[in-house]
């Protein structure tokens, strides 16, 4: 990957210099360096993105986004903008600060270029990057509508197919599949899953390869075929390092370390790969990659009966989650935390700890989270 950035920023240079004297002779030529200098600015924002470095792609974005304007390529602004916009959204999860107006400023920017540019590419990328957008305050806070997701995906989906752009076609497939997963319905988002991974091997695409597999592998384990899961998560995990997608190693990581600890409390390896997730989140200071890999320790380290080491995660997630507010996380620390206070045979902590995730679940609508605090009220017997 770091090679991949040193190559984009040696073609932005380049792309960025030649456009500056293409200006000057003809229009035509000034056209094809200016989607040059706009490609290069996406590669590289693109390459900081899966390394979790959120600031440098946005600033690159902010600079490109103000280069392309100057040379009058609005397809090329719009299609930075979109990414741009993209990272801003996993900023709302990864990073603090960062305010919704914001993110949707630039997305509505880019659609908005795109669109009146005609450049099928862009109008792809600029539905693609709202739609995760709207997809992330769904998941993440329970405002908004799945349809408003299902909508622009399905549009971008169109355009791509169209238009023979084959990442935006993969990306839109990926991303109606993890809305029908988060919907309940398992069996057609496999099927979208099924779908989008025969196309990404086909083209070769061995990033959208490794999403498809990742959430094979979560659909396999919720219907309990564990060693398949476990399969499935490993070679996600493989095509990740790959490409050095650093934010998705981390939580390829922390499923693997699940799901093998669900096979085998005992599994000591499931204790290796997540103490290895926490230390790459805390390498490139990422606090939802901590969070969840502190979740995770918490979780095995429960399931071992080691009790006392469990709860400072899990109690530092919670923290983590209430600071970033990514509530479906808060609520997943609760639980544990409940379990660690049953382990313990403090009953009022637990329903202490239950009713506080039941009431975050609740009052943010995460309908899918308050599945899992009903089953664990069951579970520890505290039920309302």
């Amino acid at each position: 990957m770091r090679q991949l950035i040193c190559v984009g920023l040696v073609s932005l240079v380049t792309a960025c210099a030649t456009s500056r004297s293409a200006q000057v002779t003809s229009a035509g030529t000034g056209a094809e360096q200016g989607r040059a200098f706009s490609e290069a600015a996406v590669t590289v924002m693109q390459a900081y993105d899966l390394e979790s470095r959120y600031e440098e792609a946005v600033a690159l974005g902010q600079f490109a986004g103000e280069r392309a304007r100057l040379l009058k390529d609005e397809g090329g602004e719009a299609r930075i903008l979109a990414q741009q916009g993209r990272v801003m959204s996993r900023m709302l999860r990864h990073r603090p600060g960062m305010e919704t107006a914001q993110v949707l400023e630039v997305l509505h920017r880019a659609r908005r270029l795109a669109d009146a540019s005609g450049d099928a590419s862009a109008r792809v990328a600029a539905r693609n990057s709202e739609a995760i957008f709207h997809y992330s305050i769904v998941l993440l806070t329970g405002q908004g509508e799945w349809a408003t997701v299902v909508a622009l995906l399905e549009q971008a989906r169109d355009l791509a197919v169209s238009s023979g752009d084959s990442r935006g076609h993969l990306d839109a497939l990926f991303y109606l599949g993890l809305t029908q997963q988060f919907q309940g319905n398992a069996e057609a988002a496999r099927s979208t899953y099924e779908h989008g991974l025969s196309l990404a091997r086909a083209a070769k695409d061995v990033l959208m390869e490794s999403y498809n597999l990742r959430h094979l592998a979560s659909l396999a384990e919720d219907r309990g075929e564990l060693d398949s899961a476990i399969t499935l998560y490993e070679q996600s995990l493989r095509l990740r390092e790959q490409v050095g997608f650093t934010t998705g190693q981390m939580f390829a990581l922390t499923a693997l370390a699940n799901v093998r600890a669900r096979k085998d409390p005992k599994d000591a390896q499931a204790l290796v790969l997540s103490e290895k997730s926490l230390t790459l989140a805390r390498a490139v200071k990422d606090p939802a990659g901590e969070r969840e890999a502190r979740t995770s320790l918490g979780r095995l380290l429960l399931r071992r009966g080691e009790v006392a080491a469990a709860v400072p995660h899990l109690e530092q997630a919670l923290s983590n989650s209430e600071t970033h507010e990514d509530w479906w996380s808060a609520v997943e620390a609760l639980l544990e935390l409940g379990r660690a206070h049953s382990l313990r045979g403090e009953k009022v902590l637990v329903g202490e700890r239950l009713r506080q995730a039941r009431t975050v679940a609740s009052s943010r609508r995460l309908q899918e989270a308050l599945v899992l605090v009903e089953k664990v009220e069951h579970e520890l017997g505290a039920a309302p």
